[in-house]
C-alpha cells in the first residue's frame, strides 16, 4: 500500500475501493468511446448522447476534459495510476486551463500534479472548487492570459438591476474579489446587528450612507521578495491586487510571534486568532470549504478540561461541524506543529485533513515558489529591456 494516499484510494475501505473501480471503468469507457480527432464531433456526440442518456453539452465537456488531460502528461500518468479524479474534477481542470499559453502548460502540469499528489496517509482529496482555485493561482504566477486584472477578478466590472413584476428588484455586480468580501461582511454585520434581512441591510447601508467597519487580514512572507498575498476569506491574490490591498494595510502583526502566543482566556485574542485562521484557511472538517473567518475556534482538548488556548490546541470549525464534535459524533487528533488533523468518524473510518491557509508548511512552500518565479520573471524582463 502507498505510504501517502487520498481517502478515495484507500484500499482498506471497501466503499473507497469500489468507487475507485467505478471511476476507473468510467474513465476507460470515455477513453474508448469519445470521438477521435478526425471524427465528425457533432455526430459522435449526438450518438453518445442517445446511447448514454446524457446531454450533448455534458458529453462535449467530457470530450474537452479528456483532450486537456492528454496534454497534461504528468497528471495523466498519475490519473492512470490512481484514477482518483472523477469526471467533475477533470471538467473543472479543462475549464480553468482553457486558453492557457501552450508554453506554460508543462509547468502548470507539474504544479497541478504536485497539488493532486497525496502527501499524507488517507488525505482528503481537494474538491473541484479547490482545484479550480489552485489553477487560477498557477496561471497568475505564470502571468498567463487568464491572470487577473489590475485589482482583482475583473478588468471591466459590470453592474445591472433587474426589475420584477412583484415590485422588487435584483441587483448584480462583478467586482474585485476583496471588494466582494468587504461588501458581504459589511452587509452581514449590519443585518445581524439590526435584525434585518441581507437585502434590507444592503439597502439601509446604501440609502443612509452607513459606515460599517470590516477587518481584512492579509498574509505575506516578510523574508521573500515578490511574495504573494493571501486575503482571509478570499485566498491568494494576483500580484497587482496584492500590492493594491497591502498598501492600504493600517496595522502589521508578526505571525511568527502570534503563533507562539497563548492566553488563559477561552477566546483567543486578535493576533492568535489571525494565526489560527492563517494556518487553517477553512473549516478543518474534511471537504468543508467554509472560510476560516466564518468559523468558530475549537479547542481540541476542551478548555473546561484544561486545554490551552494556543495554536497547537485550537482549530477552525464551522458551526455545523463544531456541533458534531461537541456532540461526540466526530472527534479528531491534531499534530500541534504541522496542524495536520486525523479525523475519527462515528462509523469507525478515519481521514487526514491538512490545513489550507498561507501559514501551513505546504502553502509556505507555494509562496516561495511564486516568489522565486516572479523574481526570475522580473529579472528576465529587466534584462531584456536593457538590451
Amino acid at each position: 500500500m502507498l505510504s501517502n494516499f487520498f481517502t478515495v484510494n484507500n484500499p482498506d475501505n471497501p466503499v473507497a475501493y469500489e468507487k475507485t473501480r467505478l471511476r476507473q471503468q468510467e474513465h476507460l469507457f470515455w477513453s474508448a468511446h469519445l470521438p477521435e480527432d478526425d471524427d465528425d464531433h457533432s455526430t459522435a456526440v449526438s450518438s453518445l448522447a442517445a446511447a448514454t442518456g446524457l446531454p450533448k453539452a455534458h458529453i462535449s465537456k467530457i470530450s474537452i476534459a479528456f483532450t486537456t488531460l492528454a496534454e497534461l502528461t504528468e497528471l495523466n500518468s498519475l490519473q492512470l495510476q490512481l484514477f482518483h479524479l472523477d469526471i467533475s474534477r477533470l471538467i473543472t481542470i479543462s475549464n480553468e486551463l482553457a486558453g492557457i499559453n501552450p508554453t506554460n502548460l508543462p509547468e502548470a502540469d507539474q504544479l497541478l500534479t504536485e497539488f493532486l499528489t497525496a502527501t499524507s496517509p488517507n488525505q482528503v482529496l481537494p474538491t473541484a472548487t479547490a482545484i479550480g482555485r489552485r489553477i487560477k493561482e498557477i496561471r497568475d504566477m505564470l502571468d498567463d492570459a487568464r491572470a487577473t486584472g489590475s485589482r482583482g477578478s475583473q478588468n471591466d466590472p459590470s453592474f445591472g438591476v433587474s426589475f420584477k413584476p412583484d415590485g422588487t428588484a435584483e441587483i448584480g455586480a462583478s467586482v474585485d474579489a476583496v471588494d466582494g468580501y468587504i461588501i458581504n461582511n459589511a452587509v452581514t454585520q449590519h443585518a445581524q446587528k439590526n435584525d434585518m434581512t441581507f437585502g434590507e441591510a444592503f439597502t439601509d447601508i446604501m440609502r443612509n450612507n452607513i459606515n460599517v467597519s470590516v477587518t481584512l487580514n492579509l498574509y505575506t512572507a516578510k523574508d521573500l521578495a515578490e511574495a504573494p498575498v493571501w486575503a482571509s476569506g478570499v485566498g491568494w491574490l494576483d500580484a497587482q491586487a496584492g500590492k493594491f490591498w497591502s498598501d492600504k494595510a493600517s496595522k502589521h502583526r508578526c505571525m511568527d510571534e502570534a503563533a507562539k502566543s497563548t492566553t488563559e482566556k477561552h477566546d483567543p485574542p486578535a493576533n492568535l486568532r489571525a494565526a489560527i485562521v492563517g494556518r487553517d484557511g477553512t473549516c478543518r472538517f474534511p471537504g468543508c470549504n467554509v472560510p476560516a473567518t466564518k468559523t468558530q475556534v475549537d479547542h481540541r482538548v476542551p478548555y473546561e478540561e484544561g486545554g490551552e488556548t494556543c495554536l497547537g490546541n485550537c482549530g477552525c470549525l464551522c458551526q455545523h461541524h463544531h456541533n458534531m464534535k461537541t456532540d461526540g459524533r466526530i472527534t479528531y487528533l491534531m499534530d500541534p506543529y504541522s496542524g495536520i488533523i486525523v479525523w475519527l468518524m462515528g462509523d469507525g473510518t478515519w481521514a487526514v485533513s491538512e490545513p489550507n491557509g498561507p501559514l501551513n508548511p505546504k502553502n509556505a512552500r507555494w509562496a516561495q515558489t511564486v516568489s522565486q518565479h516572479r523574481a526570475r520573471f522580473h529579472e528576465r524582463w529587466t534584462t531584456e529591456e536593457a538590451k
